[in-house]
């Protein structure tokens, strides 16, 4: 009989314990899944996009002209650049993910800062470049509004966060490589680390939501 209650007491207590571990490991995954942005901390996700953005306000514009070479290479920037930029400001605004929220966020801010600094450097060099939307963008941004919720998300960021990104990455791939203008290559040597991070941030967050960790509001 004393064996019996000894049996029971043990039972109890390790069924406690076990409750209480199972409750600090609950609390351990959810500390430690907080604040990520895809597979990335919140912190370095936004230790990135600050150094990114200081590398590009940093670039000094010069007067000396563009090759119709370079002339081309900077309006593929400034046009993909726009259409990021008013895509991430729709997503800012409707994004259910706080994940899809965050990158929508951190993108308008680069893309603010790119499109500024591009504007600056075109005008010391005589350059127009576009202040409104071409088609394309304009028929992205109707399909985006045309949407909501998880397929919402989804489309932002295939079409943004994916895709925008891939195309941009090539656009910078090919400034680095081929601009003979000084101001033109240290745009790309300043935004090409954060492009590349915001793509590989976006291809976890798509990661995620297939397998159903939504994080939504």
């Amino acid at each position: 009989m004393k064996k019996s209650v000894m049996a029971l007491g043990v039972v109890i207590i390790l069924s406690a314990t076990g409750a209480s571990f199972a409750q600090q490991n609950s609390g351990m995954a959810a500390s430690g899944t907080a604040g990520m942005v895809g597979r990335e901390s919140k912190s370095e996700f936004d230790r990135m996009n600050k150094k990114g953005a200081a590398d590009v306000a940093a670039i000094r514009a010069t007067s000396a002209k563009l090759s119709s070479a370079d002339q081309s290479l900077m309006l593929e920037v400034a046009k993909g650049g726009m259409k990021q930029l008013e895509m991430s400001k729709v997503a800012v605004q409707k994004a259910g993910n706080e994940a899809v929220r965050q990158l929508a966020q951190a993108e308008v801010a680069e893309q603010t800062g790119l499109s500024a600094k591009l504007k600056e450097i075109a005008q010391a060099k005589g350059v127009s470049l576009p202040s409104a939307p071409d088609a394309e963008t304009q028929a992205a941004l109707t399909r985006l509004q045309g949407v909501s919720g998880a397929a919402f998300d989804r489309m932002y960021v295939t079409e943004s966060g994916v895709k925008g990104h891939e195309k941009l990455d090539s656009v910078m791939g090919k400034v680095e490589s081929s601009a003979a203008d000084a101001n033109l290559k240290s745009i790309a040597q300043a935004a090409h680390p954060l492009v590349k991070n915001h793509l590989n941030v976006s291809r976890d967050i798509m990661t995620k939501m297939a397998n159903g960790a939504t994080g939504s509001r």
